[in-house]
Order: structure tokens, then C-alpha cells, then sequence
């Protein structure tokens, strides 16, 4: 009977140790005998972050900025078109890290998204993030 038990611990010890190599989780079961808290396994991964760092935006504004402002000769209607959606979220992504108020999703493609499009780039370039022809 004893060797049973013994033969039957170690199998579990097994599954236990595969699922939490191959699973990066412990089994729930394990878990729920061992008396942990799922709150107490959760505490012990790293946060990640939701939004990316602001020094990767701010790349991305100045780069974009500049493409947007100084197309290529000969650029084709669908690349202009996707630099200007991408120069759009970008400035939204931005003034979201920082806290400041923009309609860029909100207004249609014309005058008035180029004129909102100005004053976020002001806005920004006060709270210190130059997105002005840095290339």
C-alpha cells in the first residue's frame, strides 16, 4: 500500500512539473490543494506595460511628420493616404501618452482634420515633443 502511494505521489509530482514547464502555469488542482491564491500567483509576474514608451512615439511622430510634410516626388495617392493615416494615429497615440485632448479620429479627412492636425502639433511641441522636420 505504501509503494502505491509513494508511485502515485511521484506521477503527480510529474504532471505537476511538466504543466508548469510546458503550461508556464501551475495545475489549478495543485494549486487549489496547496492553498495558493490565484491572486498570489499572479503576483508574482512582471506588470507589462499597455501603452508603448514615449521616446518610441516621439520616433515614430518625427518620422512620420516628416514623410507626411515632405512627400516624395511622384508619390502615389495611396502612399500619401497611408502616411497621413499613419501620421493621424501616431499624433492620437502621443497625445494620449501625454493627456491632451484631440479630435484626429473623430473629424473626416479635409480642412478641418488638417487645421485640428496643426494644433496638435503645437500642443505637443508645448508639452516638449517636437514633431517638426527633425530628418
Amino acid at each position: 500500500m505504501a509503494v502505491d502511494l509513494a508511485w502515485i505521489a511521484a506521477v503527480v509530482a510529474a504532471i505537476c512539473v511538466v504543466c508548469r514547464v510546458v503550461l508556464q502555469r501551475p495545475l489549478p488542482v495543485v494549486v487549489r490543494l496547496w492553498g495558493w491564491s490565484a491572486a498570489s500567483v499572479r503576483r508574482h509576474r512582471p506588470a507589462r506595460p499597455t501603452v508603448r514608451p514615449i521616446e518610441l512615439i516621439a520616433s515614430d511622430a518625427r518620422r512620420l511628420g516628416h514623410r507626411f510634410h515632405h512627400p516624395g516626388a511622384g508619390a502615389s495617392f495611396v502612399k500619401v493616404e497611408s502616411v497621413r493615416w499613419a501620421y493621424d494615429k501616431v499624433l492620437g497615440e502621443s497625445c494620449a501618452a501625454l493627456g491632451v485632448v484631440h479630435l484626429l479620429d473623430v473629424l473626416p479627412v479635409g480642412a478641418e482634420r488638417d487645421a485640428e492636425r496643426e494644433r496638435v502639433e503645437w500642443l505637443l511641441s508645448q508639452c516638449g515633443l517636437d514633431v517638426d522636420d527633425a530628418a
